[in-house]
């Protein structure tokens, strides 16, 4: 079982406040003369953004939300829910704070995947026909109960997304649609960084064995031409909170110990006993450790920087 870095409050205490929340806000956007946008859809008919001239948007996370911030640029507002990297987004609960912006929102752009499943909530706390809901997962036309979630790994399909995204956007605000088309074009072009830093491991490392204690970097594994060379229960079962089974650990301790596999990749974000007592014992034989987040650090100017990075990260890893 993981051991979560914040406390929070119970689902039952945060759920009691969140339809009082959104009905308060609904009543006060409907009593003031402010310039912030409101979400009733009188005020806001489709194609327009809110009274300040922008279309206010949520992402449940923030590396969705820096997305749709390139895209849609000074003609929108973004608010991303999960940016905190102490939070495991796989446990977080929402808040009141959440429900306010949620009931404000023009868009809303979630992953999917059931890995933002809080989501589900919030949007049916505070209906609202006229707002725009964008998942990831339907864009991308993933299925599967054991679909990994970490589709903003899978660089090849982020275009995909940005068009959307756009599309959307241009729905909400058709003056601005040829701005947003074109910064949907500038973001697939900035890709072309971190594609040359697959292509290149690729290159030089195709089967080449690592592991990883969760599927966060799994996309970016398969584009690169690596190979898992360690039980894949073992990751899920980190991913869902479960003790991995003794045969998959002992499988995992056995690849680090006779160097059967060259890096080890681990979620920089989750405190657990057994990652870390992997990581000692990759560190102590001398395999590479390349950490990897779910939430967009503080510390990387943008998606681009983050993912850049970590690519770089990994080749620097494989060649030592």
């Amino acid at each position: 079982m993981r051991l979560r870095h914040l406390v929070k409050p119970t689902r039952t205490a945060v759920w009691a406040l969140v339809p009082a929340v959104a009905l308060l806000l609904v009543l006060s956007a409907c009593g003031s003369s402010g310039s912030g946008g409101s979400s009733d859809a009188g005020a806001n008919p489709p194609g327009s953004g809110d009274a300040s001239g922008v279309v206010r948007v949520v992402a449940a996370e923030n590396f969705w939300g820096d997305i749709v911030g390139q895209i849609g640029g000074d003609h929108v507002r973004v608010d991303s829910i999960i940016s905190d990297p102490n939070t495991d987004p796989h446990e977080y609960e929402s808040s009141a704070k959440d429900a306010v912006a949620i009931a404000g929102a023009r868009l809303v752009v979630v992953n999917g995947l059931g890995y933002d499943s809080f989501m589900d909530g919030l949007l049916k706390a505070s209906p609202n026909p006229s707002r725009t809901v964008l998942s990831v997962q339907q864009v991308l036309g993933i299925t599967g109960a054991d679909a990994n979630p970490h589709v903003w790994y899978d660089t090849a399909q982020l275009p995909r997304v940005a068009s959307a995204i756009a599309a959307a956007l241009s729905r909400l605000d058709a003056a601005n649609a040829a701005a947003f088309a074109a910064n949907a074009r500038a973001f697939d072009a900035s890709l072309a960084p971190i594609t040359a830093v697959i292509d290149t491991i690729r290159a030089k490392y195709a089967g080449t064995k690592i592991a990883y204690t969760e599927r966060v970097p799994g996309y970016l594994v398969r584009a690169a031409g690596l190979v898992l060379g360690v039980p894949a229960g073992f990751a899920q079962a980190v991913e869902s909170g479960t003790d991995p089974s003794p045969k998959d650990t002992a499988a995992f301790d056995d690849a680090i110990r006779t160097r059967a596999v060259k890096v080890l990749l681990y979620n920089g974000q989750v405190t657990d006993p057994q990652t870390d007592q992997i990581k000692a014992l990759a560190a102590r034989d001398g395999i590479p450790l390349v950490a990897v987040t779910e939430t967009l650090p503080a510390t990387d100017k943008d998606f681009q920087a983050w993912q850049l990075r970590q690519a770089r990260e990994l080749l620097a890893a494989l060649g030592g």
